[in-house]
């Protein structure tokens, strides 16, 4: 170690070999490092009797009569980490146990009765015999441990699954009855008692701590609380708009930066005042165990409540609509602006009330007034809130019709009026417990889905503030690594993409969490009903009603996802939009066909199944899907080897015009009257196509002109080539020509060729080019072609007339002006 420090020589003039030194240096200490703490390392036997330790305390505690779900919550975590823990364990022992047994297996196996060996060998095998047990026995009692807190971890899942059902299934009298009302009033006398007598000891503790020494500090606290929620807040919010507006760049990350801002300020001044008056209040630690368990409540609820409405009123925004995030009208918000303080109030206030019941263990009667009321306040603010967001979607008062509502956001305000009308239900037919669940979810269920929202507008500001085309990444990124601005731009997407989904799972998780294991059982309440059996297959309620929830919320997902695809990230690749919609299509059926897949599993139809079904079924509607099968495959056909694609510009027998869709069955041709011809997508395999646009999206424009023979063909040749190239349309490549393609006796044909963007431009480019032709030949008085005109002189001599040999053909004159 001194010869590592005498390696040092700071006298050293080059900056590389120091680099190389102090590496070396931090080699040798981290492999000292490694080393004490392998030597500090507790042994395999003690691993393992930590691990039995542990799972004996879980097994333990699970039987306790005075169990609660966030014991049971966090016990079944801490069974999860012991089995993870057992099965790494294991896995390290693998290795050894492997070596035990190749050395085993070099010296050979036993000799045979009666024969004897050399003792040093049975020495030999008989060490690596026991080697090999002792290692092998280690790896068994892992495993045991591990496959128990596996299985510790289920009965826990179970018994919080039985403590749900028994919670929602929990019936009571209906607040429409005498009963409900006058049990509580008959319990009022012992719950006032009780509230009293912890009153007087909340009275006591709170006297104690003023008058112990601790009134500086307790001042010093409360006054320190009060500005930190007053005025210091107020501060951070005009210090957190002042930097968003002049020191961000311009773009929408501004507006989500803010809301985030705001929304942490509010928590973390509101929440971090009360917790300095807690402090100083329990400056002396003073508090009695009930009391200090209160307060604690109320700081943790207040934080709670002090991010509710710091969010709502940071999306809401309804003092300032430039920086709000959602697509809500100004006198939507303005109507909204009230319910996050109102919704903060109401989950502090009746969470503490359910910590007092269970603090001064109040009766049952006042338990179940408390959670009947939680429900309707819940219920009534959701209500009123999503009747005045309704507002969004009327029509304005010029009668213009509101912005098509996103889908997901029609199935959750629907899921949230099932909701609501489903707690209402059970308050009054007397499922109080069920009742107040619901209305409570509805909150949470709100609440995780604007942060849910709020963080991924960031994410999604964020990349592409970062990493978009014109950012401010994407000329450093060009210049150190040369990668080109697009490549930057579609990472930023991809990325964008990648978290949110992240975040999206974590808002299903959060939403989920607010279930317990619960959510699970509301699907399995239908198991006891009587099961369908054709055949082998047993179709269970469970399972429908399972599997239909899994279609329906695969769709929405596949929809979402392309939506993704055909909106935000394909536009910023070089693909085509004939490219772009095939593959949004092709992954729209792959979604379907994965979707469906795991919708008929999840019904328990088997792959098996599924065969023997099509199989029985396809002798009977084989002749009938035929050709919609021809079509579909087609479809697909069209889809992979694109010989046409959306935008392309067709001709199919009398159908000529621009594919606007191509669809699983038929494809959608836009013809030139602007109509629509549906055309099957077998057609376009089985007869010929001819493709406009596939190897070459210019059109060229034919002009053929006829010119009188005495004209000057180079002075008419120049003419129709200044007026090709004086039209905006006509493409430099290739370039204009105009060639000479005929001289007969009446005339001299031309014949003018050039290009345009696309075959559509033909028709319109070649009639303006007729007529700047025209004019510009009329100016330079070059006649055009006339036709011949005939005529008849009359006074003559009929042999005249007839000409030479009397057939009685008349004389054409070619005169151009027959009055001359």
């Amino acid at each position: 170690m001194h010869r590592a420090f005498d390696l040092v020589d700071t006298g050293s003039d080059d900056p590389f070999m120091r680099i190389l030194r102090i590496l070396f240096i931090a080699l040798l200490l981290a492999g000292s490092g490694g080393a004490f703490a392998q030597a500090d390392a507790p042994s395999t036997s003690q691993q393992i009797d930590d691990l039995r330790g542990r799972l004996d305390q879980i097994e333990k505690a699970m039987k306790d009569d005075k169990i609660t779900d966030t014991i049971i919550d966090d016990l079944r975590g801490k069974s999860g980490d012991i089995a993870g823990d057992a099965q790494k364990l294991s896995a390290s022992l693998q290795q050894n146990r492997e070596s035990a047994k190749a050395r085993l297996d070099q010296l050979g196996p036993p000799p045979a009765i009666g024969t004897k060996e050399a003792p040093e060998l049975a020495a030999t095998r008989k060490d690596a015999q026991k080697a090999f047990d002792a290692v092998d026995a280690q790896v068994k009692q892992t495993d045991g441990i591990a496959l128990e807190a596996q299985q510790t971890a289920n009965q826990l899942s179970d018994l919080r699954r039985i403590r749900f059902q028994e919670l929602i299934s929990q019936r009571t009298n209906s607040p429409l009855s005498r009963l409900f009302w006058s049990e509580p009033a008959a319990a009022f006398p012992r719950d006032a008692a009780n509230l009293r007598e912890f009153a007087g000891t909340v009275k006591t503790d709170v006297a104690a701590s003023w008058n112990d020494g601790n009134r500086t500090a307790l001042i010093t606290c409360a006054l320190l609380g009060l500005l930190l929620m007053t005025g210091v807040r107020f501060y951070i919010e005009h210090r957190v708009r002042h930097l968003t507006a002049n020191r961000m760049p311009p773009g929408r990350l501004r507006r989500s930066a803010l809301i985030l801002g705001i929304a942490l300020t509010s928590t973390l001044t509101t929440g971090l005042g009360t917790q300095l008056l807690y402090l100083g209040l329990n400056w002396n630690d003073t508090f009695s165990q009930e009391t200090d368990e209160i307060a604690r409540t109320i700081v943790q609820f207040v934080f709670f409540g002090a991010f509710i409405a710091g969010l709502g009123r940071s999306l809401i925004s309804a003092k300032r609509p430039s920086w709000r995030l959602p697509a809500i009208p100004d006198q939507t918000a303005i109507d909204l602006r009230r319910f996050p303080m109102l919704i903060s109030l109401a989950v502090v206030l009746f969470y503490f009330l359910q910590q007092l019941n269970h603090t001064i263990g109040t009766s049952l009667a006042a338990t179940v007034l408390t959670s009947s009321l939680q429900a309707i306040v819940f219920t009534v603010l959701s209500a009123l809130a999503l009747l005045r967001l309704g507002r969004t979607h009327e029509f304005d008062e010029d009668g213009t019709p509101p912005a098509p509502r996103p889908i997901w956001a029609s199935v959750l305000i629907a899921a949230a009026w099932v909701a609501i009308v489903a707690s209402w239900i059970a308050l009054l037919t007397g499922f109080i417990s069920f009742a107040s669940f619901m209305a409570g979810q509805v909150v949470w269920t709100a609440i995780v889905i604007a942060a849910t929202y709020l963080a991924m507008r960031l994410v999604d500001d964020l990349f592409e503030t970062l990493l978009s085309e014109k950012g401010p990444m994407s000329a450093r990124a060009q210049a150190i690594f040369g990668t080109h601005p697009k490549l930057l731009d579609q990472a930023g997407v991809l990325l964008s993409g990648v978290v949110r989904l992240g975040l999206f799972l974590f808002g299903i998780t959060a939403v989920m969490s607010g279930f317990g294991t619960g959510a699970t059982d509301l699907l399995t309440l239908g198991s006891k009903l009587q099961s369908l059996k054709i055949y082998d297959v047993e179709l269970k309620p469970s399972q429908i009603i399972t599997s239909i929830a899994l279609f329906f919320l695969g769709l929405l997902a596949v929809r979402v996802v392309k939506n993704w695809m055909s909106e935000q990230y394909l536009p910023r690749t070089n693909l085509d939009p004939g490219m772009r919609s095939s593959l949004t299509t092709l992954l729209g059926y792959v979604g379907i066909v994965i979707v469906v897949a795991i919708a008929l599993l999840a019904m328990g139809l088997s792959v098996q199944n599924v065969t023997w079904v099509a199989s029985a079924l396809s002798v009977g509607i084989g002749f009938g899907l035929q050709a919609i099968v021809q079509n579909f495959i087609s479809g697909l056909i069209l889809l992979a080897e694109r010989p046409v694609k959306v935008g392309d510009w067709v001709v199919l027998d009398d159908a000529e015009g621009d594919i606007r869709r191509i669809n699983v069955r038929a494809t959608e041709i836009q013809v030139a009257d602007r109509s629509t011809i549906i055309v099957p997508n077998s057609s376009f395999i089985t007869k010929p196509v001819r493709n406009m646009t596939m190897a070459n999206p210019q059109g060229r424009v034919l002009i053929k002109l006829p010119m009188p023979l005495d004209s000057d063909p180079l002075d008419v040749r120049e003419h129709m080539l200044e007026a090709m190239h004086a039209h905006p349309s006509v493409q430099e490549t290739p370039a204009a020509s105009v060639t000479l393609d005929n001289i007969d006796r009446a005339a001299m044909t031309f014949v003018a060729v050039c290009y345009v963007g696309s075959p559509r431009d033909v028709g319109g480019v070649k009639s303006d080019l007729l007529f700047d032709i025209i004019a510009r030949l009329r100016g330079a008085e070059i006649p055009l072609l006339r036709p011949q005109d005939l005529v008849l002189r009359s006074g003559g001599n009929m042999g005249d007339l007839l000409g030479p040999t009397g057939s009685g053909a008349p004389k054409a004159s070619t005169d151009p002006d027959p009055g001359s």
